[in-house]
């Protein structure tokens, strides 16, 4: 009777761990990333998911080349957000260009990392126009993954994998005992 019951039990679990894997209207899962929409005098960025919805209001945080917050904003509804391209000419020709760092975190676990080199005032070489860049740069919906989600996901290959090899198994014991 155990015998039964374990292998019942085997099977439900292996279908609750499978169930989310069968239903895609329950899985929504995607990664993220950003697009340069635009580079006149500020660069827009467009941060959205992989599946094309936009990062609304997702937060923003802007670090200066020296590791300091220089802003703490949110994306627009559209997942927009603008910074400047121009920097002064106050800064020496020997210092090196500089870096700035925007972290896009919806709080959900998408977190979009860019870094911004603005352009010196004075130079005037051409800036991609917005239709040169269409396509989405960032993270795959896989690496996106919370880890504990991985975890859970791991867990449930290994358990499926076990039920399956146990049921073969189980079918071949009852074909071989003599009736």
């Amino acid at each position: 009777m155990s015998h039964i019951a374990f292998h019942r039990m085997t099977i439900l679990v292996a279908l609750l761990f499978a169930g989310p894997l069968v239903v895609p209207d329950l899985a929504h899962a995607h990664g993220a990333g950003w697009q340069l929409e635009d580079r006149h005098d500020a660069a827009t960025y467009r941060f959205s998911y992989t599946d094309g919805s936009a990062m609304a209001f997702a937060e923003v945080v802007v670090t200066a080349p020296d590791g300091k917050i220089w802003q703490k904003a949110r994306t627009d509804r559209s997942g927009r957000f603008s910074i400047v391209t121009e920097i002064d000419n106050a800064a020496p020709e020997t210092e090196p260009a500089s870096t700035w760092q925007i972290r896009v975190n919806d709080g959900m676990g998408h977190v979009v990392q860019v870094t911004h080199q603005p352009k010196p005032a004075n130079d005037s070489t051409a800036m991609p126009s917005p239709g040169e860049r269409d396509e989405l740069t960032g993270t795959t919906a896989l690496i996106d993954m919370p880890i504990w989600a991985s975890v859970v996901f791991g867990f449930s290959l290994l358990l499926n994998l076990y039920g399956v090899i146990y049921y073969r198994q189980q079918r071949r014991k009852e074909n071989i005992t003599p009736a």
